[in-house]
């Protein structure tokens, strides 16, 4: 049985997906599984991914329907056979001691069930790669549930890649990513994982794998319908679990930071050139969202400063203040709607 396994959700990438694989086989650890789950991708990923199973008996390959990358992963779990696993995304790649250096701090600080480390955000693929340290302060930094409002400010909470996770806790509890979620199911998947852990967490101070991105599906792209009810949702489950873990009130003011920025990434998407209805129904669906009671309270309770124009537009509850606003920021040769 290996002690890890690493599960990589596969969909049209075939141009990359090599670099993702032998950056996994590559590694100086070597007792694990890894499982490349093929969620019916229309290019040549698929057959990519039967090649490197021939090579290597570590690499198990699942062909199946497409389904999304949740149903992909929920696969990817039903066949993994580690006491650990470990999420990697296909289009990402790790370093090369990417998986010893989990391992060794798992089994140093046995009374640690989540071990995470950082990412890099790259543009391409490169085959130099330089593990830097996040801070000069220490190897690694001891947390605990109570401080997961700090770790979503450094965007470590988010995804599930850059993390140990327990095989038995995983399964035992019957946990899934919901796949009837296009955003933010990863997040919600770790907030109920750490429910059921021990709630300590080692950051480890090193950027140990690379995010490559992908500009095409960025979000101020593509464009979500259902963008505003999926954060609301996404809100709602973290606020229950920040009330249940008794966090103090600077993490809530960080919650209200995270909530007022998803919101403004729900505005801007409203605008997506994929948005096929006319400007006075984009200002009108804008407008509802400013009048909700989940705008007003991420606005009125959030420690972050905007600049008190961007909010005095945001309190009118009229986007074309807002727009107003911003043309004239962009005239000033201005970005930021941070305090001066």
């Amino acid at each position: 049985m290996p002690l890890v396994s690493v599960i990589v959700p596969v969909y049209k990438v075939k141009y990359v997906v090599k670099n993702c694989i032998e950056s996994i086989l590559n590694q100086t650890f070597t007792d694990f599984e890894l499982i490349l789950v093929d969620d019916g991708s229309p290019d040549n990923s698929g057959r990519i991914c039967d090649e490197y199973a021939q090579k290597d008996h570590r690499v198990i390959v699942i062909h199946k329907e497409n389904g999304g990358v949740s149903s992909a992963r929920n696969v990817g779990i039903d066949k993994a056979k580690g006491k650990y696993i470990c999420f990697v995304d296909s289009d990402d790649y790790v370093s090369k001691d990417y998986l010893k250096t989990l391992i060794e701090i798992k089994e140093k600080y046995n009374d640690v069930d989540n071990i995470w480390c950082y990412f890099k955000t790259v543009d391409k693929y490169s085959e130099k790669i330089d593990c830097k340290e996040v801070s000069p302060e220490t190897n690694l930094k001891k947390y605990t549930v109570k401080d997961i409002m700090t770790l979503h400010e450094k965007w470590l909470d988010a995804g599930p890649v850059c993390k140990l996770y327990i095989s038995d806790i995983i399964k035992e509890n019957n946990l899934k990513f919901d796949d009837s979620l296009s955003l933010g199911e990863d997040l919600i998947f770790n907030f109920v994982y750490l429910d059921y852990t021990n709630k300590n967490i080692i950051v480890i101070n090193k950027e140990l794998y690379f995010y490559l991105q992908n500009n095409e599906n960025s979000l101020s792209k593509k464009y979500y319908q259902d963008m505003f009810e999926i954060y609301k949702k996404i809100n709602s489950v973290m606020y229950q679990y920040l009330n249940k873990w008794n966090c103090d009130k600077s993490q809530f003011g960080k919650y209200y930071n995270s909530c007022f920025f998803k919101y403004e990434v729900v505005l801007k998407n409203t605008f997506s050139n994929q948005n096929n209805v006319s400007n006075k129904e984009k200002i009108k669906n804008n407008n509802k969202i400013l009048k909700s009671k989940e705008f007003t309270m991420a606005i009125n309770n959030m420690s972050y400063k905007p600049n008190i124009l961007y909010k005095l537009a945001y309190l009118s509850k009229n986007y074309r203040i807002v727009k107003i606003i911003e043309f004239v920021f962009r005239l000033l040769g201005r970005n930021s709607i941070d305090e001066e």
